[in-house]
């Protein structure tokens, strides 16, 4: 079915790649270990056809994880703006012609490669993850409690309740006794029975990420995310050997060459695929099947984002039966919406409104 749609959309013929920055005032800056940000920076990238199609897509620098910037996602639009026109709507093929032209784009990528679904999904008049899969109808989504004093995470953690969260993940970064400090806390705010997992966004050596997983291996931790630097991948496969709570891999994972290596190193128990780090849908459908082939679970993340890019990570999250988390919260510190429809958060799950392609419409102003 997806070769047939596909095939239909070569008929299609890009037009034009039009790209607008925004800037939306975050509700309280984001803090975790490598980095904080205070306000939301973005692209918004408008994909038009020759035959009357449009599609959007969203482009989010991350620097102190991916180390672009502003600067350089534009800089890389630019290039697609102009390089790009006359291709068929083809995912494989743009994505090809992407890297060709600039090599280390990611969240410029993702853009307009989720602009390209977008259109495929609206050529067939369906939503994206019918086309990719169908797996399940919502997700279980993980809530964010920020890298901040305990008794403020027991605070958030409050809050997250009271908003029908049922899943919490907790940033790490500022030492055993501080975060030791923070995981109990929240874990005695929450019950035992939520859902409860902890990210040190690359923080700790191999040794004290273990001492501090054995420290908080009595309050039923789910798993560790990315405890060590990205590029250090025996470490990772350390801190895995010796503790008892699964370790993921997130900055690790930047690439379906990524997956590969950490697989075969045996370094992770699960991967965080998040579409600005991958380069967008078409690499992170080649992530998920890398670990689907040998049963390596997925996590689907995000970066601050609006509900646009969410919605195509939850699109992909439905998909695949290898995706058995989501961390889609990203637009929820955002004080201002630019879509209507796509991704909706209730009673602890993500679900997506009916609509072809994304699903999502932008709001007049973006």
């Amino acid at each position: 079915m997806l070769n047939l749609i596909i095939r239909k959309a070569f008929l299609s013929m890009i037009s034009s790649i039009e790209y607008k920055k925004i800037e939306i005032a975050m509700k309280k800056p984001f803090v975790i270990a490598i980095g904080s940000t205070d306000v939301y920076e973005g692209y918004i990238v408008r994909v038009k056809t020759k035959d009357g199609y449009e599609g959007i897509g969203e482009a989010v620098p991350t620097p102190h994880i991916m180390g672009d910037s502003m600067g350089s996602v534009e800089n890389e639009l630019n290039i697609f703006s102009k390089k790009l026109i006359g291709l068929d709507i083809s995912p494989e093929r743009t994505n090809e012609k992407m890297i060709s032209l600039a090599r280390d784009s990611k969240s410029s990528r993702a853009a307009v490669d989720m602009a390209i679904w977008d259109i495929i999904g609206k050529k067939a008049n369906l939503p994206i993850h019918s086309i990719l899969g169908n797996y399940r109808p919502d997700a279980e989504t993980s809530y964010t409690v920020d890298l901040v004093e305990p008794e403020i995470a027991a605070n958030q953690a409050v809050e997250l309740l009271n908003e029908g969260v049922t899943v919490f993940k907790i940033k790490l970064g500022s030492g055993i006794e501080k975060d030791y400090s923070r995981v109990e806390k929240v874990r005695k705010t929450i019950g035992d029975d939520k859902q409860l997992y902890v990210d040190f966004n690359q923080s700790y050596t191999a040794k004290k990420a273990i001492a501090l997983s054995e420290k908080i291996s009595r309050f039923n931790i789910e798993f560790l995310e990315q405890p060590v630097p990205a590029d250090d991948v025996k470490a990772l496969r350390f801190v895995k050997d010796h503790t008892t709570i699964p370790v993921m891999a997130d900055e690790a994972v930047k690439s379906p060459q990524d997956a590969v290596r950490v697989i075969q190193n045996e370094a992770a128990d699960m991967i965080n695929l998040k579409l600005m780090k991958s380069g967008g849908i078409t690499d992170g459908i080649a992530i998920i099947k890398t670990c689907q082939s040998f049963r390596i679970p997925v996590m689907i993340g995000c970066m601050v984002e609006t509900r646009l890019a969410n919605t195509a990570g939850l699109h992909i999250g439905l998909s695949y039966p290898a995706v058995k988390y989501t961390d889609l919260d990203g637009f929820s510190s955002l004080k201002e919406d630019i879509v209507t429809g796509g991704l909706v958060f209730k009673n602890g799950k993500n679900y997506l409104q009916d609509g072809p392609g994304l699903g999502v419409n932008l709001i007049k102003g973006f």
